[in-house]
């Protein structure tokens, strides 16, 4: 499980690519939090991007292996609240991409994966990128498919903090391609957080 994986919106115009030196890079987990269903229900892409149990596929790593290769103008941020996440979508056509922590010198970098969406088909995600090691949110599954309980919760954030720990050691950390970008913010007021969700 090494190499370079491409990562392009729907409609083509934002491209970049995920280097993925081996197992260590980041992980898979399936979230099913309301928030992440509300950003899709938002974007309208809520049937490209949830499984049926209204779970999000993310890759968790760091954003300096992230290179935007082309469309970073396009690039755009949605935040469900003032203080939440930053969900970077390509503004051309919806796609979600990325999620980052506010401050982006935190070196969190969650790429939200679409069997269309990356360089591959979705039986080969695992092989590129590993399996899915973590069912997280779970309460906000929807569904006769939604899983019964979380999965991996404590290993995802272990997890997590050991490869921005990693990132800082290494100094990796101060690489981030989406520092410095001018992307325009939408922040949801608490009616459309509660209008976008799905079902």
């Amino acid at each position: 499980m090494a190499g370079v994986v491409g990562l392009t919106c729907s409609c083509g115009a934002v491209s970049a690519r995920l280097h993925v030196p081996g197992k260590s890079a980041g992980a898979r987990a399936v979230c099913y939090c309301s928030d992440c269903q509300s950003a899709a229900g938002f974007l309208g892409v809520a049937e490209d991007v949830l499984d049926p149990a209204g779970g999000t596929d993310i890759y968790q790593t760091t954003p300096d292996r992230l290179e935007i290769l082309a469309g970073a103008r396009h690039l755009a941020i949605l935040r469900l609240s003032p203080k939440g996440l930053m969900r970077w979508h390509a503004g051309c056509c919806g796609t979600p991409l990325f999620n980052t922590l506010p401050r982006l010198s935190l070196p969190f970098l969650g790429v939200v994966l679409r069997p269309g969406g990356t360089d591959g088909q979705a039986d080969e995600l695992e092989s590129r990128l590993g399996p899915v090691r973590a069912r997280v949110f779970t309460a906000s599954a929807r569904g006769p498919d939604a899983p019964a309980r979380d999965e991996g919760f404590a290993r995802t954030g272990a997890g997590i903090m050991s490869r921005m720990i990693m990132a800082w050691l290494s100094r990796r950390a101060a690489r981030n391609p989406l520092s410095g970008l001018d992307a325009p913010v939408r922040v949801l007021t608490r009616e459309e957080r509660r209008k976008a969700r799905p079902g």
